[in-house]
């Protein structure tokens, strides 16, 4: 009875990541910074993230839509902390904490929380050049419904071409542990291109 305590309670976390941060994004949508869009040949993902200005932290919705035999939806909603530091002298921000994702393909349906982050350094002596990485991943305790694992990478190199808006060339990869097997199923694994919109 315990352990059906427990089970029931973490199953309740991605709801409630998600219910936290769209509750965060309705009072804070003044402070809209962020629009990023990624598109391949048969995929795209579209992330909208929000921050007050000077806040520590950042909130953000995406929705990740692949046309293949069977149509690929993943929603992730995002809670991190992030903070200003400097690697190698080079100017970074760095963002660590969560991503809820829920997803569906055909009769395949399931959820995790990721624990990750992301990374973003930009080069002073080439103005408009950044890289940026995320990586999240939700171990078999954090991943619900039909799936047992959980892992998202994404690499990326941005141009800013103006003030408000940068172009990027990057690689995704999606992939999830497939319950009671030995299995994993990739749902992207690919480059895209991408445009980021500042508010």
């Amino acid at each position: 009875m315990f352990h059906m305590k427990i089970l029931s309670t973490t199953k309740l976390l991605p709801a409630l990541l998600l219910a936290l941060s769209v509750n965060t994004l309705t009072s804070s949508i003044v402070s809209a910074n962020e629009l990023d869009l990624r598109i391949s040949d048969d995929a795209i993902h579209g992330e909208f993230t929000l921050s007050e200005h000077d806040s520590k932290t950042l909130f953000g919705l995406g929705y990740f839509y692949k046309n293949d035999d069977n149509a690929i939806n993943i929603i992730n909603a995002n809670l991190h902390a992030k903070g200003q530091t400097a690697i190698g002298n080079l100017p970074a921000t760095i963002g660590l904490g969560f991503q809820a994702n829920f997803f569906k393909e055909d009769e395949f349906k399931g959820s995790a929380v990721g624990i990750g982050g992301s990374l973003r350094l930009n080069i002073p002596s080439v103005p408009g050049i950044s890289f940026e990485t995320a990586l999240h991943y939700a171990p078999s305790v954090l991943s619900f419904g039909d799936s047992d694992e959980f892992r998202r990478f994404r690499i990326q190199g941005n141009y800013t071409i103006i003030q408000n808006a940068d172009i990027s060339l990057g690689y995704r990869y999606l992939n999830v542990g497939i319950e009671d097997t030995n299995n994993n199923h990739t749902f992207e694994s690919g480059a895209f291109l991408g445009m980021k919109l500042k508010f």
